[in-house]
């Protein structure tokens, strides 16, 4: 994702478009806070992390619920 600025004025069309009267200027590219993007690769392994640690903690309140 990309954050645009207008040094200038923004403008709105009669088609309810929005223009910039002057020129346009990346502000933060990349992902939010400044992060690069993440990609597929590392967002499955992000998803795979945090569903091992749900199934993690399940288990041992499973277990601890069955033994105690």
């Amino acid at each position: 994702m990309e954050l645009i600025a207008c040094q200038g004025t923004w403008q709105q069309a009669p088609d309810n478009t929005v223009l910039c009267d002057g020129t346009l200027q990346i502000v933060a590219g990349g992902g939010p806070f400044g992060l690069p993007p993440m990609t597929y690769s590392d967002a499955n392994m992000l998803l795979l992390a945090i569903g091992s640690v749900f199934v993690s903690v399940f288990m041992i309140r499973q277990a601890r619920r069955l033994l105690g």
